[in-house]
């Protein structure tokens, strides 16, 4: 700005300066014209009078002036030459010579003669004859030369001070613009200073003090929308939801943190077509049905091996501008609750089939004794019987799935602190008690630990490793059980010398009603190691099962 100020200001001032130098030479030149003019006249005349006095011959009058500058020629009546200063050759005709024809008047040319530039002017002396008298223009044209060469030195020193001057005043001036420009800088960058009133012009004054204004306006609000901006991106990426916004050609214009993992995303996708990033047709034929038939989608999608609720909504938002987004889709990671559900759905229908068998015994049973078809005490005794231990299963069964339900749905805890090497041993006893026919040895190491937790839950997990223990165990085997504290872990072992599982098999005997081998199930109810497996998760413990068939199973629980 400041170059093209001085550049547009010097041009001017060089156009007004040529303007100023044309008019003066044209000025000089009719000063000089009339200075000629005036000039050859009086020569004229002063020749003039000394031709009239003079007696003798005109060749003799003629070479007084052959030392002079002056060129003197004496033409008879009809211009041809008598005599002349610097022409011996008498007889020329001269008669059609401009200053001949235009009497008075002063001519400029070339002499012929003598090869110089003279100035000439002529009269008629009253015997008719006529009187011409010629000087070098070349006084003149010094003149000239120096009257230029004044011009232009006069040009070269204004020129001079004015451009310093304009620099100096540029400066003044458009200094305060360098600090406004600053200010914009900073402001882009989201900082805001404040501009010095000190120019000594008070216009500039008053535009800094409104850019003053402008600038802190501006930051306020700049602060504002990126406080909303950082807000809304916040509880954005808090959602545990993958969101993600289009504008009218597909492009990505706002991710949020799930969508990042999801999609692997970057800055350099925004602004880029969905396709770059997303792999799912039925999502790219949801985001294209949105933009071009304004449809909304809902629907279960897979990705990456889980489920996803997936809504893919148009966004109505009045506004010409095509930054703005189009398109919403939002993600909600449902694996669990789809499997959680497909698990509830199983369990039912295990629940059911399990519950089946022994309902259709009883009712066998008691319409044997209904249709009066057995008779006999001892019959009915044993009958009697077989329907207590069908009813004991069911019961146990209906435990087992309450607990589980339980232990999946908890609500709210009951934690307190319990002695578990009190519980272990109390099962221990109890346990030993129901299968002494056995004769299986049990060899315990146990600890006394405090743990805060509720005693239902570690009643049930060391009562159904236990007992499996001793459902798996041929008779006269021994079983390990060991409780220890151990960098205050919880360490709980039970180890049998049982029929063991085979290996494809042991991922899968934590699963509800899974059975290794039901022939030797002795009326459990298949959810017992289920149970242990989600009183462990309750408590953020790990269980590893280590077992070779025919040689025993050993189960750990660290909590």
């Amino acid at each position: 700005m400041k170059r093209t100020i001085i550049r547009k200001n010097m041009l001017l001032l060089l156009s007004a300066l040529i303007v100023f130098f044309v008019i003066a030479i044209l000025s000089v030149y009719q000063i000089q014209k009339k200075h000629q003019l005036s000039m050859m006249s009086f020569l004229l005349d002063e020749v003039e009078a000394s031709y009239e006095n003079f007696d003798q011959t005109d060749t003799d009058f003629v070479r007084l002036f052959a030392q002079t500058q002056r060129r003197i020629t004496i033409l008879d009546e009809n211009g041809f030459v008598l005599a002349d200063t610097h022409d011996d050759a008498v007889g020329k005709d001269k008669s059609q010579r401009p200053e001949i024809l235009d009497l008075g008047s002063v001519q400029s040319r070339k002499s012929d003669t003598i090869g110089v530039e003279l100035l000439y002017i002529a009269t008629r002396l009253d015997n008719d004859y006529y009187l011409r008298v010629s000087i070098p223009i070349e006084t003149q044209i010094s003149t000239y030369n120096q009257a230029i060469i004044v011009f232009v030195l006069s040009i070269m020193i204004i020129s001079m001070i004015y451009y310093i001057g304009l620099k100096k005043i540029n400066e003044n001036l458009l200094k305060p613009w360098d600090k406004v420009i600053n200010g914009l800088t900073l402001l882009n960058q989201g900082k805001y200073q404040m501009m010095t009133l000190n120019s000594e012009y008070p216009e500039i004054n008053n535009i800094l003090h409104e850019m003053n204004q402008i600038n802190y306006d501006t930051s306020t609000n700049l602060t504002h929308i990126k406080n909303y901006q950082k807000q809304s991106n916040e509880i954005l990426n808090e959602i545990k939801q993958v969101i993600l916004l289009f504008d009218h050609h597909k492009n990505l214009i706002f991710y949020n943190s799930n969508a990042k993992s999801l999609f692997d995303l970057n800055d350099e996708l925004l602004n880029k077509n969905s396709y770059n990033f997303i792999r799912e047709h039925k999502l790219e034929t949801a985001i294209d049905e949105a933009l071009n038939l304004d449809q909304t989608f809902h629907q279960d999608i897979k990705i990456n091996d889980s489920f996803y609720d997936t809504f893919v909504l148009p966004l109505h938002v009045e506004s010409s501008s095509n930054d703005l987004a189009k398109v919403l889709v939002t993600l909600n990671n449902v694996s669990e609750e789809r499997q959680l559900g497909q698990m509830k759905k199983d369990f039912i229908s295990h629940a059911s089939h399990e519950l089946k068998s022994p309902l259709a015994a009883i009712r066998g049973y008691a319409e044997l004794i209904q249709l009066d078809m057995i008779k006999k005490p001892e019959e009915i005794v044993d009958i009697s019987s077989k329907i207590v231990e069908q009813t004991m299963f069911m019961n146990a069964l209906v435990e087992d799935m309450l607990m589980l339900s339980r232990l999946e749905n908890i609500k709210e805890e009951h934690f307190e602190v319990i002695d578990l090497s009190k519980i272990l041993i109390k099962v221990i006893n109890s346990l030993k008690q129901v299968y002494k026919d056995k004769h299986i040895k049990l060899i315990s190491e146990i600890e006394e630990i405090n743990y805060v937790g509720d005693p239902i839950d570690f009643t049930k997990l060391f009562t159904n490793l236990i007992e499996n223990a001793y459902k798996y165990s041929p008779n006269d085997k021994s079983i390990y059980v060991t409780l220890e504290n151990k960098n205050n872990t919880m360490n709980f072992s039970v180890k049998d010398e049982g029929i063991g599982i085979d290996k494809e098999q042991q991922h899968r005997v934590f699963e509800r009603f899974y059975r290794v081998d039901k022939g030797r199930l002795d009326g459990g109810t298949g959810l017992g190691l289920a149970i242990v497996k989600h009183i462990v998760i309750k408590y953020n413990g790990d269980i590893k099962l280590t077992s070779v068939l025919q040689k025993g199973t050993e189960i750990k629980i660290i909590i």
